[in-house]
């Protein structure tokens, strides 16, 4: 069976169960993502830099808790407002950035809907595979990536228990893995 094939069945899998989780399973998944994020390069600084928000990991979490999320949004529909592809000061940013802001938007957005954290969730996997494809050691990040959609199967099965996640499934499960700024 190819990797795409793999993938696609293990998407579809992943946005089933995201749909029968609670509202509140969902928060706790996306408080769970927000460590195998902060772990990449310059992320909290390509926040700040293109967004303009610093990021204060509790009071973050309590407003997804609370769906205080408004203001992370106006910001972010604010700076992107400003970016201007083709002015001559128009830096385009890496690959790894780009993951960044999108995962962050996705993380300050209504979790009501299934799509945002299914796209976290496929967006972790893109990253590990841009790892896989552009590092020096492809077969260490394969590694990597084959563990993560273990992780997530795993997850997928949990919701089906109604269980909320510990934030700190993912801050375990990547503790000793480094992400090198590869650009």
């Amino acid at each position: 069976m190819d990797i795409v094939k793999i993938i696609d069945q293990h998407s579809f899998a992943l946005r089933q169960a995201i749909e029968q989780a609670s509202l509140e399973q969902r928060k706790s998944l996306v408080k769970a993502v927000f460590a195998f994020y902060e772990k990449l390069p310059n992320f909290q600084s390509a926040i700040e830099q293109n967004y303009q928000i610093k990021i204060d990991k509790k009071q973050l979490f309590q407003d997804v808790d609370q769906e205080n999320l408004i203001d992370y949004q106006k910001r972010i529909r604010q700076s992107n407002a400003c970016v201007d592809e083709y002015a001559d000061d128009y830096e385009e940013l890496a690959a790894i950035e780009v993951i960044s802001l999108d995962a962050f938007f996705l993380m300050v957005s209504n979790q009501n809907k299934s799509q945002h954290l299914v796209a976290l969730f496929n967006a972790m996997i893109e990253v590990l595979d841009y790892y896989e494809n552009f590092s020096e050691n492809s077969i260490y990040w394969n590694g990597v990536l084959a563990k993560e959609i273990l992780l997530q199967e795993q997850i997928i099965k949990q919701i089906a228990t109604h269980i909320i996640f510990d934030e700190s499934i993912y801050r375990v499960h990547y503790q000793t893995i480094e992400f090198p700024d590869l650009d």
